[in-house]
């Protein structure tokens, strides 16, 4: 049988003192979340300024090596320049 989920307000002090200190886990993790994308954002703006490539470029090159998803993404852009050549260039395939 499934356990059916509720928002309970936990009944002892142990259990509510349990929760809040996953709460304040939680919190530490995405402070450090915060701090981690100002830095991503910081690189990629002195990538901008000293090799004049876009910060959007830089992200998205960054994102594919990490993902390593060059592959995937060649074949969408393949496919996205085929469907726009035939559907608003008219070219014929």
């Amino acid at each position: 049988m499934e356990k059916t989920m509720t928002d309970t307000i936990p009944s002892t002090d142990t259990e509510r003192a349990a929760v809040k200190a996953m709460l304040v886990e939680i919190t530490n993790a995405l402070a450090r979340i915060d701090k981690e994308r100002e830095a991503i954002t910081e690189v990629c703006e002195a990538a901008e300024e000293k090799f004049e490539i876009k910060k959007k470029t830089v992200r998205k090159l960054a994102t594919t090596m990490y993902k390593h998803a060059y592959a995937d993404l060649k074949a969408e852009n393949n496919h996205f320049e085929l469907l726009y050549e035939t559907l608003v260039e008219n070219r014929k395939v």
